[in-house]
């Protein structure tokens, strides 16, 4: 075999082929498999519990509608119906009308609706309209499960009065629909939140009732992670190619890294904006960069080997392997 022989030795395209394949399918069937576990990572609200009295509001709330689900973005928009079950000589329907919502605004409140009344006994309805907004954290993403938080507080209601409520007290309308998404579970918590106002060095103490909400919102559409997954997959398939080819392989690959460069700006646009914390999209993406830079060197080195054919096969397998174990390392890691 003469030394230009062995410098262009190629791997077959149909061993190309079935590598890709095999990481293609190997990382499908994991992440087919993850999808079905619902595994959230937001921070969890916390409340002091209310002293018990015999003074109790009960609060509930009727899901119509979100007109905006955005978690990318960390923007609800939701339609629904407040209520509360209290009694008058308790507690004054003017006060229970001052109710808001944290970390958000009420857009619309309807007039309150009261469908039954007696001495001991009234029910309030509100139509509301809220924007709000939620702790959520995406180091999962695009593989991410989240728990929205709404939360209804009212700082106006006697202390010797107490908000009390049950998961019986949350429901949905049959035609909710949420794009890309499904709420697979809710609860419902009351209690009191405990905050501190200075002011010319001095600390008052003061306190709200809360009752959160939180809907366990599973993702239902895996095409963000499978568009990842694909396109860092083909990046490495372009970059192992070079073994294939007569073409110099520094040129190929280097094309290869600027694209894979290049994809980085349209995995920003579509993964969440405010986060300052890598997530699963960077790391799955530097994988993927760090095999294509691991195949620029292989091709170098194995350029003048008389057994440059079988080297570069166990290159192409080990760029695969390595790339498909840290994905799914990683993702058991951050979960």
């Amino acid at each position: 075999m003469t030394t230009k022989s062995m410098r262009h030795e190629k791997v077959g395209a149909g061993f190309q082929a079935i590598t890709f394949l095999i990481a293609f399918v190997c990382l499908s069937v994991f992440f087919t498999i993850r999808y079905h576990f619902f595994i959230p990572n937001d921070p969890i609200m916390p409340l002091i519990a209310a002293k018990t009295t015999d003074k109790k509001i009960d609060v509930g709330l009727h899901i119509t509608h979100f007109s905006t689900f955005d978690v990318a973005k960390n923007t609800f928009v939701m339609d629904g119906t407040v209520w509360f079950f209290f009694n008058p000589h308790d507690v004054s329907l003017e006060t229970i009308k001052k109710f808001d919502v944290f970390n958000g605004d009420l857009l619309h409140v309807g007039d309150v609706k009261i469908i039954d009344h007696d001495e001991n006994a009234t029910i309030a309805q509100f139509r509301i309209r809220a924007e709000f907004h939620t702790p959520l954290n995406y180091r999962l993403y695009p593989l991410d499960d989240h728990r929205i938080h709404f939360v209804i507080f009212n700082r106006f209601l006697p202390d010797n009065v107490m908000l009390q409520s049950h998961n019986k007290d949350i429901t949905f309308s049959d035609a909710l629909f949420l794009p890309g998404w499904r709420i697979i579970g809710h609860e419902i918590r009351t209690g009191i939140k405990k905050f501190t106002l200075k002011k010319d060095n001095k600390t008052y103490s003061d306190s709200q009732q809360e009752a959160i909400i939180s809907l366990d919102c599973e993702r239902t559409d895996p095409s963000i992670i499978i568009n990842f997954l694909l396109t860092l997959l083909l990046m490495l398939f372009l970059a192992t190619l070079t073994f294939s080819s007569d073409e110099d392989s520094v040129l190929i690959v280097t094309v290869g890294i600027v694209a894979l460069i290049s994809y980085r700006s349209v995995m920003q646009t579509m993964a969440p904006s405010q986060v300052s914390y890598f997530i699963y999209s960077d790391y799955i993406y530097l994988f993927a960069l760090v095999g294509v830079i691991i195949t620029l060197f292989a091709g170098i080195i194995t350029r003048d080997r008389a057994d440059s054919s079988r080297v570069k096969k166990y290159y192409i397998v080990g760029v695969y392997a390595l790339f498909i174990t840290a994905c799914i390392a990683t993702s058991l890691l951050l979960s």
